[in-house]
C-alpha cells in the first residue's frame, strides 16, 4: 500500500512538472513572436499587402503596409527597373478638393507602429514608364529605409479595390466648372487659319491623364507652346521618344510644331497634351474645356469628350517600348 501511494505521488509531480514546462515556454514565445508574421521582413520592419495597380498608360502606384517592432524609421526613396522616375506622394486635401505632390521627407513609419500606403493617401509613384503594367505582372521594386537600409520587395499588379487614384471618400461633391457627364462629342473648332478636330481626353482612375486632337492650318507655320484647363495648374506639352529598344515621355521643348498648310496630330504613344496632379479623376462621357496657345494665333478654348483608349499605343497595339508603331507626331504639309 504504502508503494503504491508513493507512486502516485510521483506520477502528480511529474504531471506537475510537464505542465509548468509548457507554461514557461508559452510565456517565453508569447513575447518574442511578432504581431506580424507574413510579409518580407528587414529588421524591425514587415512589408506586407504590396500591390501595384495596372494601367494603360505611362503612370502607375504601388501600396504596402509596413510594421514596425522596433525604433522609429522612415522610407526615403524607392525604385524600380520599371522606370527611372519614383517619387514619394501623398494627397492632401484643400478645401472641397484634394491634390497629389510629392511628400518632404519621406513617409514616417512610427516606432511600435505601422505605416500605410494606399489610394489617396501615401502612395509610390512611378512615372515615365517604359510599358504599361497589366494584372499578373510581378513588379520589382526596392524600398529604402532611413535606419534599416535596402529590401527588394517583389509586388503583383492587380486591379485597384475601389475607383483608386483619388479616394472618393475625401473627394467631396466638387465638379470642376469645365466637365459635364454623358454629353455628345464636340464638333471642330475653327479659328483664323487653325481647325482644331477629334478631340478627346483619355479616361483615368488616378490623377494622370492626357489630351489628343488633330490641328490642321490653312495659313503660315505656327506652334502650339501651351495648354491650360480647370482640372489642374499642371500642364505639360510631352512627347514619346524612342531610346532604343524602348520609349520614353519627355516635355517637348518648345512645343508642337504646326506647319504651314499642314497639319499636326496628338496621338497616344507621341505627341499629346500631359495633365498632372488631377483634382479629380476623369470619367466615361466627361467633357473637358481646355485652352491652347499658339505662338502666333494666340489663346482658343475648345471642349473634349474623355473616353477609354481602346488600344495600348496606336500604330504598336503593345505599348510602349515593346513593338513597331511608335513613331513621332506626324506634321504633314498639305492635305
Amino acid at each position: 500500500m504504502a508503494a503504491l501511494i508513493m507512486l502516485m505521488a510521483l506520477s502528480v509531480a511529474l504531471v506537475a512538472v510537464a505542465c509548468g514546462g509548457d507554461d514557461d515556454e508559452d510565456d517565453a514565445n508569447g513575447d518574442s513572436t511578432p504581431a506580424v508574421t507574413d510579409g518580407t521582413r528587414i529588421g524591425n520592419l514587415t512589408i506586407s499587402g504590396e500591390w501595384v495597380r495596372p494601367t494603360t498608360n505611362e503612370v502607375s502606384a504601388a501600396y504596402l503596409t509596413v510594421h514596425n517592432s522596433g525604433e522609429a524609421d522612415a522610407l526615403v526613396k524607392a525604385s524600380t527597373p520599371l522606370t527611372s522616375t519614383v517619387q514619394l506622394h501623398e494627397v492632401i486635401t484643400e478645401g472641397s478638393s484634394s491634390k497629389m505632390q510629392e511628400k518632404p521627407g519621406g513617409f514616417p513609419v512610427p516606432a511600435a507602429g505601422m505605416l500605410e500606403l494606399k489610394p489617396g493617401s501615401f502612395h509610390i509613384m512611378m512615372m515615365d514608364l517604359k510599358a504599361p503594367i497589366e494584372i499578373g505582372q510581378t513588379v520589382s521594386l526596392t524600398l529604402t529605409f532611413e535606419k534599416a537600409g535596402e529590401v527588394t520587395i517583389e509586388t503583383p499588379v492587380k486591379a485597384a479595390p475601389d475607383m483608386g487614384g483619388m479616394d472618393h471618400g475625401n473627394m467631396g461633391a466638387t465638379t470642376p466648372a469645365a466637365t459635364a457627364t454623358m454629353a455628345a462629342a464636340p464638333g471642330d473648332v475653327t479659328f483664323g487659319n487653325l481647325t482644331i478636330s477629334d478631340q478627346w481626353v483619355r479616361v483615368t482612375a488616378n490623377t494622370v491623364t492626357a489630351a489628343y486632337m488633330v490641328i490642321t492650318n490653312t495659313g503660315e507655320a505656327d506652334t502650339l507652346v501651351a495648354a491650360s484647363t480647370p482640372l489642374t495648374a499642371n500642364v505639360q506639352l510631352h512627347e514619346v521618344v524612342s531610346d532604343g529598344a524602348s520609349s520614353k515621355m519627355q516635355p517637348k521643348e518648345g512645343g508642337f510644331p504646326v506647319p504651314a498648310n499642314g497639319e499636326v496630330t496628338l496621338r497616344p504613344g507621341s505627341y499629346h497634351v500631359m495633365m498632372l496632379d488631377l483634382k479629380e479623376p476623369v470619367t466615361d462621357g466627361q467633357l473637358v474645356t481646355i485652352t491652347l496657345t499658339f505662338a502666333k494665333a494666340g489663346d482658343v478654348t475648345i471642349t473634349a469628350l474623355a473616353k477609354p483608349h481602346t488600344g495600348m499605343m496606336q500604330g504598336s497595339g503593345q505599348g510602349m517600348g515593346q513593338g513597331g508603331g511608335m513613331g513621332m507626331a506626324t506634321a504633314t504639309p498639305g492635305h
